[in-house]
C-alpha cells in the first residue's frame, strides 16, 4: 500500500495530516493541488477537496480519508474506509 496526500498551502488541516504521514512506514507522495500538475492529478482521482489522502494498491484506490482520525484508522488498523 502507498498513499497520495492532496493538499494546498492555505489548508488549515493539511499540516497535521502531512506530519503524521511523515512518521509512518508507508511510502507516499505529497501533491500540491494548487499546481497545474497537482490539479491534473486531483482531477484524475476525482479529489474535490483537501486534505484528501488516497491509499492505493498498485494504481487502484482502496481507501480515502479526509481527517486525521480516518487516516489513523487506515494506517494503524489497516481498515479500509
Amino acid at each position: 500500500m502507498r498513499y497520495k496526500l492532496f493538499f494546498t498551502p492555505m489548508c488549515p488541516n493539511c499540516p497535521k495530516i502531512k506530519e503524521f504521514l511523515k512518521t509512518i512506514k508507508i511510502e507516499g507522495d505529497f501533491i500540491d493541488a494548487t499546481t497545474p500538475e497537482g490539479l491534473e492529478e486531483a482531477r484524475k482521482y476525482e479529489v474535490a477537496g483537501v486534505p484528501a489522502v488516497l491509499f492505493l494498491e498498485g494504481d487502484e484506490v482502496v481507501s480515502r480519508a479526509k481527517t486525521i482520525d480516518e487516516v489513523k484508522k487506515v494506517v494503524e488498523n489497516k481498515q479500509l474506509i
